[in-house]
């Protein structure tokens, strides 16, 4: 029972720990572009939609008897053609992820260290590809007891804000609203903060005799992140209101004093390592898994491209954040829904659980994801 639980709160933690990162300290600012009730109505409403998601994942895991990632699945049940649109999907997402927490990541570092020990951004990058390929290289066990403690420690962190700054906050800086025009603005940005798919094939392994706790897992871990955004964006916004920074934590200088700069920064710097963790190892394995290559070749690979990207200037945080979760997000959800159907009719094993979901809602939750492409092709790219 001790160790059914202890894998349980490890998978939770694990999925917890991949979904909270970068994107969340975009959420505030995206709430004073378009106003606080559109974002926390997107933050429900998708959560909703991408914890399905992410159950529909986890049947397509369960109902394969081979183990892959998304470009593996793809191929399984579109062949060659399923395997290169889910590769191309699944990589240009995961490493645009991965980009995102190196361009971010690195400018915590440095803000954190800042005083005694002055670098760039860029070195704090290179110090956080260090620690977070390490991890990558050791394997999955590792990942998930490090997200364990630093998912606990950035909660905490979190509401320790919050509570911190309840006396400063201002309720009217939640009632304003700015144009109609921005009202799809937080679609990516929030797509981008709520995706943690690149986890769940991961925290199968957490389950080995047993998967009947592992869509409560996915559910509970995929809620969670929700909650703590709600609470997170409200805070920061009714402190701050429209001189909200992209990234919330300069925006708040001028009401917390410099001194809380570090703080925010420490959290931020835990929030993206965790996500870094399992992106990193989700991308080797699927090398390995795959594509049959060698544990090196698809170190090599899972740490290289990301680095070049890096150092060849792509570097807008916004961005890159809807880039990331509007289109290679929205282009994963279609992906996840097509295999999901497929696997349902070719799945070579009876899944622990099985959605039951009419043919008009899944079709109309692919227009949707579809559409989001449209919106952030034309106003992103």
């Amino acid at each position: 029972m001790l160790k059914s639980l202890s894998n349980f709160t490890l998978a939770v933690s694990t999925l917890v720990g991949t979904i909270i990162g970068v994107g969340m300290f975009s959420l505030p600012y995206a709430a004073a572009i378009s106003g606080i009730i559109p974002v926390i109505f997107y933050l429900v409403v998708l959560g909703i939609l991408v914890t399905l998601l992410h159950l529909m994942y986890g049947e397509i895991v369960l109902r394969t008897s081979t183990k892959h990632r998304l470009a593996g699945y793809a191929e399984v049940y579109f062949g060659s053609w399923g395997k290169i649109i889910g590769s191309f999907i699944f990589f240009v997402n995961l490493y645009l992820a991965l980009l995102v927490y190196l361009v971010v990541g690195g400018e915590f570092l440095r803000i954190i260290f800042s005083g005694f020990l002055n670098f760039s951004s860029q070195v704090g990058s290179i110090i956080l590809a260090i620690i977070g390929f390490s991890v990558v290289f050791k394997g999955i066990k590792l990942a998930g007891w490090v997200d364990f403690f630093m998912v606990a420690a950035i909660v905490l962190l979190i509401f320790s804000f919050v509570f911190y700054a309840f006396d400063l906050a201002d309720t009217d800086n939640l009632i304003k609203f700015s144009s109609v025009d921005s009202i799809f603005f937080p679609y990516g940005i929030i797509l981008f903060a709520l995706a943690g798919g690149s986890a769940i094939p991961e925290i199968r392994s957490f389950f080995k005799t047993s998967t009947k706790n592992y869509y409560k897992a996915i559910i509970l871990g995929t809620i969670i992140p929700v909650f703590v955004y709600i609470v997170f964006t409200l805070a920061v916004v009714s402190i701050s209101g429209v001189s909200t920074s992209r990234e919330a934590i300069a925006g708040l200088s001028d009401f917390l004093g410099s001194g809380f700069i570090k703080y925010g920064a420490v959290v931020g710097f835990l929030a993206v390592i965790t996500s870094f963790f399992i992106i990193g190892l989700n991308l080797k394995n699927s090398f390995q898994l795959d594509f049959k290559l060698s544990v090196l070749v698809s170190f090599v690979l899972t740490v290289g491209v990301p680095m070049y990207l890096f150092f060849s200037g792509f570097s807008d945080f916004i961005k890159l954040i809807s880039l990331a979760g509007g289109v290679m997000g929205g282009l994963e959800a279609l992906l996840i829904i097509f295999l999901w159907l497929k696997a349902r009719k070719k799945g070579t094993q009876i899944p622990e659980y099985s959605l039951s979901l009419k043919t008009g809602l899944v079709f109309l939750l692919a227009i949707m994801f579809l559409l989001g492409i449209v919106y952030e092709v034309i106003y992103t790219i």
